[in-house]
């Protein structure tokens, strides 16, 4: 067992941090009675000290449990009856936030007993083993003395000028307002939603989080002010942070919890429509976790109406399977029956969202993206169109090389632009090499079958 000045960090104070280098000695001199006793006086102070924090930090029950402790001291009542309230209060309240808390503590609290006080049968003294002792320093190391105070009350009351400094933030201000074009950034999520998960996350207990979770939701989905929509940006970076905190730590289950239901079942459509902030952040939330997607599915008008937000979108399409992942007609039929989509100045996008889909034909795709192009103020859709439809030339058969080029020559949004002639010569090379082959590659071609 071996304690480095890294591990040394935990301890907020020099005095905490004395405590336990005193404990280490004890041991190290193998003085396990005394190690055992130090080690039980150490826990208790330090949950002493954390039953500070979560007082300075306005819990609740927190408060009234360190003013009845404080007067217990005050009215000197056994140090037994005070440190029972104290690890009693871990107990009821935090016991989950401890990794094996109660099991240890009792354990700890049995094994001091003993070391402290003489055997009734034998008038000896007990005297725990190397092994017993390093355990015991360990666990509480791991699982008391390296945890922070567990974090009760609300985020939001504690974390209001954080929320206020993320949505004044020129990093993330654009995140909202580009939630399905650019979906969200990997290095900003982990570099923000890591800072979030460090600083308030950890320390929080389960029902804390929920309680968290329902007023940021509610706050950036259902609240309507001023103030709300100049904060926008920090109030989803926050429900982003604990929504994925919770699905990583098994939390999922949080998605069926009535009173969040009630919070995601009172998001209006009407509020949606004329709020960007509130529509990006619902669809930033569903697009990013397919447990918020899977609840939103129990508001059919609500999930029909986010669902087309989304897909009607190019860059939003290739969410289809994970808003309708059981339903028959593919995502490129889908693409087909909506107008909406049909937009040469996505073409890449669309492409790469259809490309996979097993009926995705290229040259209908091609051709339905040559008639799409605007007739007026669709010179940046035929620059879309152009390149993309020369990129894959090869792939197409003669005649519908010709039909598209037909399609493209009839618009003169496509045969006024600068590119035109360039673009159109290099179409023409590939419809000659199809009437007009060069005998060397025919040479070449035949040669090629007569091997094989």
């Amino acid at each position: 067992m071996f304690f480095d000045e890294r591990d040394l960090r935990v301890f907020d104070n020099a005095d905490s941090r004395g405590y336990f280098e005193e404990i280490l000695q004890s041991y190290y001199s193998k003085n396990y009675r005394a190690s055992v006793v130090l080690l039980y006086s150490f826990v208790i102070y330090d949950l002493y000290n954390k039953l500070q924090t979560m007082d300075s930090e306005g819990d609740p029950k927190a408060i009234i449990k360190l003013s009845e402790i404080n007067r217990m001291i005050q009215d000197d009542e056994k140090y037994s009856k005070v440190e029972n309230e104290i690890i009693q209060f871990f107990k009821d309240k935090c016991a989950l936030y401890f990794d094996r808390f109660t099991e240890d503590i009792d354990y700890l609290k049995n094994c001091r007993n003993k070391c402290a006080h003489l055997k009734v049968n034998d008038n000896s003294l007990y005297v725990p083993s190397d092994y017993h002792v390093r355990m015991l320093i360990c666990s509480m190391y791991d699982n008391i003395l390296s945890v922070k105070a567990p974090f009760i009350m609300d985020l939001f009351q504690f974390a209001k000028n954080v929320v206020e400094d993320y949505s004044h933030s020129r990093t993330l201000s654009s995140i909202l307002n580009n939630i399905i074009e650019k979906p969200f950034i990997t290095e900003i999520k982990n570099e923000y939603t890591t800072e979030i998960k460090n600083k308030y996350l950890e320390r929080m207990t389960e029902e804390s989080l929920i309680k968290s979770y329902k007023t940021f939701i509610r706050l950036l989905l259902v609240t309507e002010n001023e103030d709300v929509e100049k904060n926008a940006t920090g109030l989803y970076m926050f429900a982003y942070a604990i929504t994925d905190h919770l699905i990583r730590k098994g939390h999922s289950n949080i998605f069926n919890d009535d009173s969040v239901l009630n919070i995601f079942s009172r998001i209006q459509i009407d509020k949606l429509k004329a709020s960007d902030l509130k529509r990006h952040a619902l669809v930033g939330l569903i697009t990013a976790f397919p447990a918020v997607m899977n609840m939103l599915r129990s508001f059919e008008e609500l999930f029909s109406y986010i669902s087309e937000c989304v897909l009607l979108k190019p860059h939003g399409l290739r969410y289809y399977r994970a808003f309708y992942p059981r339903e028959k007609q593919t995502m490129y039929e889908y693409f087909k029956e909506h107008k909406e989509l049909h937009s040469p100045e996505s073409i890449r996008t669309l492409y790469d969202a259809l490309k996979s889909d097993n009926d995705f034909v290229l040259a209908e795709f091609t051709e339905l993206m040559a008639r799409s192009i605007p007739p007026r103020t669709g010179f940046y859709h035929a620059d879309c169109f152009m390149p993309f439809f020369i990129e894959n030339i090869a792939l197409f058969g003669l005649e519908q090389i010709k039909n598209i080029r037909n399609i493209y020559q009839s618009n003169n949004q496509c045969t006024w632009r600068t590119n035109y002639p360039y673009e159109d010569s290099k179409v023409q090379e590939y419809i000659d090499k199809f009437e007009n082959p060069d005998p060397l590659d025919v040479i070449e071609t035949v040669s090629e079958d007569d091997t094989n």
